[in-house]
């Protein structure tokens, strides 16, 4: 495995709590700072990012989230290229919680012979199945989400040469699982990077394929798409996609960016498409994965540059 990678899994395995974050961004600062990076902590009052090199300066920002996620009551999937597959799987969570509320409910004043009850114990449930997206317990097996997209960026910004270093931004987002508050605070933080090309990866460590997503406005640029489409390999066992057509929904946080691309890795599975497994036991880090991803995120930082 990675080096970066198995660091991150055996010493900030979870990174959701307070002092969690705190540790795991101690050592992205100190990692970077070992690299040559000038890097900076950039609280945005509910969210705190590590960022090194100068956002204003950048053509290009390199990001990804370094908090985990809650532990979902249903094994979570992402359909990027099926939108209506993964939003049919999304709402089972909600309807089965609800069900399973009023079934419980109802059993429990029928066998009291307390009907008048039902409601109240309803509405107390949930309560508490609201409770548990706050309270609940963190997702123990997230290696593909997110520390396979941060020992990417590690690694990238360990092979990128002094001569580039000063044309990107490595991003390191808090609130990643939490309706992208780490990416929102930076964008107000930093206005001028709302025009600029800003490639997040997410749940890259296991998948056959690198899918990479520009967003709606980054399908037009057409400087940084032939720079894309110049700087990713195939190799033997996998390959790089740039899809630019067609409807697609990756719940990343490039959305947060007007120049947003999401690069993610996934697999073929009948019924579902390209499909995306972000937590569970079987999850691993290809390192092949990341030997390409950094490869071509190097290269890409010196054909954005001559192409800007």
């Amino acid at each position: 495995m990675d080096q970066y990678a198995q660091r991150i899994t055996q010493d900030y395995p979870v990174r959701r709590k307070a002092q969690e974050k705190e540790n795991m961004r101690a050592y992205l600062m100190g990692q970077l700072r070992a690299l040559g990076y000038d890097a900076k902590l950039d609280d945005c009052g509910k969210a705190v990012n590590v960022i090194a090199g100068d956002p204003e300066r950048a053509n290009i920002i390199y990001a990804a989230h370094y908090d985990t996620p809650l532990r979902e009551p249903l094994p979570p999937i992402l359909c990027p290229t099926r939108p209506a597959t993964y939003l049919l799987y999304q709402a089972l969570t909600p309807v089965l919680t609800l069900a399973a509320c009023f079934v419980f409910s109802v059993g429990v004043t029928f066998l009291l012979s307390a009907p008048n009850l039902t409601l109240p114990l309803f509405l107390i449930l949930l309560l508490g199945a609201l409770a548990y997206l706050r309270y609940g317990p963190s997702e123990q097996n997230n290696i593909n989400d997110n520390a396979s997209g941060v020992a990417a960026l590690l690694r990238t910004a360990e092979q990128l040469t002094p001569r580039y270093r000063n044309d990107v931004c490595f991003l390191f987002l808090d609130g990643g699982s939490e309706n992208m508050r780490g990416a929102k605070g930076f964008r107000k933080r930093y206005p001028s990077a709302k025009e600029k090309p800003v490639l997040c990866l997410d749940c890259v460590g296991s998948g056959d394929e690198l899918l990479i997503l520009p967003g709606k406005s980054a399908r037009w640029n057409g400087d940084l798409l032939d720079a894309i489409n110049g700087s990713f390999e195939n190799s033997e066992r996998k390959t790089c996609y740039d899809k630019v057509d067609g409807l697609v929904h990756f719940p990343g946080d490039q959305r947060a960016f007007r120049q947003g691309v999401a690069i993610c890795a996934v697999r073929h599975v009948s019924g579902f498409g390209r499909l995306i497994r972000p937590t569970g036991k079987d999850n691993r880090i290809d390192d092949e994965n990341l030997d390409l991803l950094s490869r071509g995120l190097v290269k890409l930082a010196a054909a954005y540059q001559i192409k800007k």
